[in-house]
């Protein structure tokens, strides 16, 4: 190996190095500006590099050719030049995938919106694409687009608004947002999965208590279900079908063995509701009328900490957990909260899970505008 490629090595383990260190003591928006300072000026440097890159790559296919074409005694000129043109494609399709990919995740996103959570803003069906930068240095404002990942398993991304804060009160009643007890006008909220609770959107530094209706591994024992067994399904992606067999053959005789009173009619409703869900589902039906208390207050479902298995555990045995938050959270919702699963039932979003914000819809091509 020559000098210079091991000049080139030693320069990107110092890189990495130093990414490490400042993800583990700086602050994010250090991190992440120097992050973005390194991957620009690698961009960069591909571009003005273009040609003498592309000369290298070339002389090096060459050599690589050439070699094989002696190893397996490849005398066709016919199957070399084959071999070459193959390679070609390979490499040129290889490295615009990864650069794409790159784009994509850390600067400009690509999306297609498959549900209707966000009619009319949002129709089924239609690209977007988002600002993958901005919230690495910046937080969410009220009423902004949001790419965020979902809160249990981190495979899904869903769409929705940032319409509450941290640390701010809210409450949806005849169809109105209230924040902090005022009267918002930004359009038509359905209160299902809210009812007429006043929820408080954690914040950094608040105490959550998350308190179980009883011991729910237990109970499910008793009416012979296996959590264990749940619980694998639940966070893999075959979890739906199964949680449908169970759930219509054993709703009832958990919340009977812990003595939770539901009006039967709404009760399917709203287990409904969480089946169409996936792992949420599972969460609904294994541990039912869990409380999430922040700083002594009841409020809405915060379940990024449920796929933690120690915290989980805790939780099925009926113990209470208490969490002191290390970040901030948002109220998400959608446009169409009729058809919506949004923070009324999937849970506050962390701050950290956000990844993006929708800026414009370039599909399809009639529609092509900004999204606000």
């Amino acid at each position: 190996m020559s000098t210079k490629n091991w000049t080139y090595i030693i320069i990107f383990i110092i890189i990495i190095t130093i990414l490490i260190l400042l993800k583990l003591f700086a602050t994010k928006t250090i991190f992440y500006g120097i992050f973005y300072f390194f991957l620009t000026l690698f961009f960069i440097y591909i571009f003005v590099k273009e040609k003498d890159l592309a000369k290298k790559f070339d002389i090096r296919r060459e050599k690589w050719v050439n070699k094989i074409s002696v190893k397996y005694n490849i005398k066709s000129e016919k199957k070399v030049k084959y071999f070459k043109k193959t390679l070609y494609y390979i490499e040129t399709l290889g490295t615009a995938l990864i650069l794409v990919v790159v784009i994509q995740k850390f600067y400009i996103g690509n999306f297609k919106i498959p549900t209707g959570s966000m009619i009319p803003t949002i129709e089924v069906g239609d690209r977007v694409f988002a600002d993958m930068v901005s919230y690495k240095f910046t937080t969410p404002k009220r009423n902004s687009i949001i790419i965020f990942d979902e809160p249990m398993r981190d495979e899904d991304l869903y769409t929705k608004r940032a319409m509450g804060l941290p640390g701010e009160r809210i409450k949806i009643e005849n169809d109105v947002l209230y924040i902090n007890g005022e009267e918002t006008d930004f359009r038509r909220y359905s209160d299902a999965g809210i009812g007429n609770q006043e929820w408080i959107i954690p914040k950094k530094g608040d105490k959550l208590e998350i308190i179980p209706a009883g011991n729910y591994r237990e109970a499910l024992k008793n009416v012979g279900i296996n959590v264990d067994n749940i619980i694998k399904e639940a966070f893999s992606k075959e979890s739906f079908e199964f949680f449908k067999n169970i759930y219509y053959n054993l709703k009832h005789k958990l919340f009977d063995k812990l003595k939770i009173k539901y009006d039967i009619n709404e009760y399917v409703n709203h287990r409904n509701d969480y089946r169409k869900q996936g792992t949420f589902s599972i969460v609904g039906m294994i541990m039912p009328n869990l409380k999430f208390v922040v700083n002594g207050e009841e409020t809405g479902p915060i379940l990024d900490f449920i796929s933690n298995e120690e915290i989980r555990n805790k939780l099925l045995n009926g113990e209470k957990v208490e969490i002191i938050l290390e970040d901030n959270y948002y109220l998400a919702l959608g446009d169409n909260t009729d058809n919506s699963q949004d923070s009324r039932y999937i849970g506050f979003i962390k701050e950290s899970r956000i990844r993006g914000r929708a800026l414009v819809r370039f599909w399809p091509l009639n529609r092509i505008g900004l999204v606000k």
